[in-house]
């Protein structure tokens, strides 16, 4: 089993993500060729390794990285510290920079992140008082809280 090689697939089939529940990537896997317990196989190692990534809630979907990463700490630092930060640029390119140093440098993949918190719900653009300016805000569903 390369893990690699299928998060390259999935990235490149779905990159918007995956919509549906856990199981959807099962099926996926499934629907693929794999026999069932090969897909489950196939897609816990996606996910232990950092490839794809569930992010339940209001439009629950998977999210397949371009390199693995740990989203559960990109969240968690979002939540803690991307309050605290102000960067340059608009709300978006604030974001990015942000993302972007936490996955050394790499602005692809922190895109990639973004993108998929925002097509998951989990971004809002709202006015920032403080800061006098619009600014993005993350919030993420009680699943995912306990990091």
């Amino acid at each position: 089993m390369n893990v690699k090689r299928w998060a390259q697939t999935l990235k490149e089939e779905y990159p918007k993500g995956l919509l549906g529940e856990r199981e959807a990537l099962v099926s996926l896997l499934v629907g693929k060729g794999l026999s069932h317990a090969e897909a489950v196989e196939v897609a816990r190692a996606l996910e232990a390794q950092g490839y794809a990534h569930f992010l339940p809630g209001e439009r629950p979907r998977w999210f397949f990285s371009s390199r693995s990463l740990d989203l559960k700490a990109l969240m968690r630092a979002l939540d803690e510290e991307y309050r605290a930060f102000v960067g340059e640029g608009d709300e978006e390119e604030e974001a990015l920079a942000f993302l972007a140093a936490r996955l050394e440098g790499d602005r692809d993949t922190a895109r990639e992140v973004l993108e998929a918190l925002q097509l998951a719900g989990y971004v809002e653009n709202l006015y920032s008082p403080e800061l006098a300016r619009n600014r993005l805000f993350f919030r993420f569903p009680e699943a995912l809280r306990p990091f």
